[in-house]
């Protein structure tokens, strides 16, 4: 019965005609253009886009860090004393990812206990282009916390 199937198969060519059906529904629908950069694309929900860190909801925990199986995210932080409160506080001094080697599997974001989430990767934002080669790779905090909106593109980068 098999090989009566697969010698049909190679005589009708169905698999063929199965392909040719799809490219026919395709070629009569309306087709998408952008006019790139003017107009952008918004990713889906599920975009793993860039980090994004919110210094304000993270408790130092450092078991982003630890998850990491590549280990690209450096942490540092102090305790100092509050003189309101007079507790012990930590603070962040740094929280910097190595972009280049990073595997964007979302692991860190998964090991974050807050919640909502102090570390994410579904910023929507791809954009990261630029002329000088080693800008975008190393990512300190203060550029993990200002990654709210896209980029916009200014003259300078351009020229």
């Amino acid at each position: 019965m098999s090989a009566l199937k697969r010698f049909l198969d190679k005589i009708l060519l169905l698999d063929l005609f199965a392909g040719l059906a799809i490219t026919g529904r395709h070629l009569f629908r309306r087709k998408v253009t952008i006019q790139y950069p003017e107009e952008r694309l918004e990713p889906a929900d599920r975009f793993r886009g860039m980090f994004r860190l919110d210094a304000e909801r993270c408790i130092k925990c450092t078991l982003c860090a630890r998850d990491c199986p590549i280990d690209i995210i450096y942490i540092d932080w102090h305790q100092e004393t509050n003189p309101e409160t007079g507790k012990k506080e930590k603070v962040l001094d740094r929280f910097d990812i190595d972009i280049q080697r990073c595997m964007f599997c979302g692991l860190c974001e998964e090991a974050c206990p807050t919640e909502p989430k102090s570390i994410w990767l579904t910023t929507k934002t791809y954009e990261l282009a630029s002329y000088d080669r080693w800008r975008n790779l190393y990512v300190t905090m203060e550029q993990l916390e200002s990654w709210r909106v896209r980029p916009k593109y200014t003259d300078e980068e351009v020229a």
